[in-house]
């Protein structure tokens, strides 16, 4: 049998040798989750010894990794703004770009005290989900979906957090329900896909894991399209549509806008300084 620092380094090597961008990062999350143990117990006992049983699970969670199944898909789990969020392979992975277009929205709502709003392609519901926990007061939310599996998922996460009770989940394509019902609302938010087919051939090995549903379209600009036409159909006078953009389309997508009558109100950078988010209003 082996020692937790034995395993440790086993596993380090064959993820550098395969080159992953965090092979430390990745070596202790696949043995604190495996083992169930915190990242200072295996640096604080390194001596420990692995059972067999717990060698296989460990072995069997690398072999997965090793053909670049993302972290967050072998162990279900995902942490985004400051909350664990249930995910499997019919959902997105929640990533920390979009932590700041929950937070934008959250300033937006609480700022213009809007009553309303609907998250467009809620996936795991970690947008809706972390905007409903951190208001300080209740507001009318929606959470929309193509897919029954995905929203199965959502719901699993709004169980979770204790927020089912206060998001109505839609089966619907886009804003179909909304434009149907004649419903109106202050605010759309959402993290389309945005991805161009062009753009997906060159990207990492872990991300042809994701539902490509949810990340690639044509030309990457079809969902901008598709909200121009249609917001003001569900929007109240003077509405907002929070956006997470592709930063290589950030002009194409406001001149869009533009075109159309919105006024941009506010873009913002992510963490590598580059256009993430637009905020636009009618």
């Amino acid at each position: 049998m082996l020692t937790i620092k034995e395993v440790y380094n086993n596993i380090y090597k064959k993820l550098l040798i395969q080159k992953f961008l965090s092979p430390q990062v990745d070596t202790e999350v696949i043995i604190c989750k495996s083992l169930n143990l915190t990242k200072t117990h295996i640096y604080t006992y390194p001596q420990e010894v692995v059972s067999k049983k717990q060698s296989e699970l460990i072995n069997k969670n690398l072999s997965h990794r090793l053909k670049y199944k993302p972290i967050a898909y072998i162990f279900n789990e995902k942490e985004f703004f400051g909350l664990n969020f249930y995910v499997d392979e019919n959902v997105l992975i929640p990533r920390p770009e979009t932590e700041i277009l929950v937070e934008e929205t959250i300033k937006l709502i609480n700022k213009n005290k809007l009553k309303s709003f609907v998250d467009v392609g809620t996936g795991s519901g970690n947008i809706v989900i972390s905007i409903v926990k951190n208001l300080s007061f209740d507001i009318i939310s929606y959470a929309t979906d193509i897919s029954s599996k995905v929203l199965k998922v959502a719901k699993i996460n709004a169980k979770i957090h204790n927020v089912f009770n206060k998001i109505n989940f839609i089966l619907t394509d886009k804003l179909k329900y909304f434009i149907e019902k004649n419903i109106k609302l202050d605010l759309i938010v959402s993290n389309p896909p945005y991805v161009s087919e062009e753009e997906y051939k060159s990207l990492q090995k872990e991300i042809y894991y994701e539902p490509k549903r949810a990340l690639v379209v044509k030309k990457g600009i079809e969902f901008y399209e598709y909200f121009v036409t249609y917001g003001r159909k569900v929007l109240n006078e003077k509405g907002y549509l929070i956006l997470e953009i592709n930063s290589n389309l950030v002009r194409e997508i406001c001149d869009l806008f533009k075109k159309f009558g919105y006024k941009i109100i506010k873009i913002i950078n992510d963490y590598q300084n580059l256009p993430r988010v637009v905020v636009v209003r009618i």
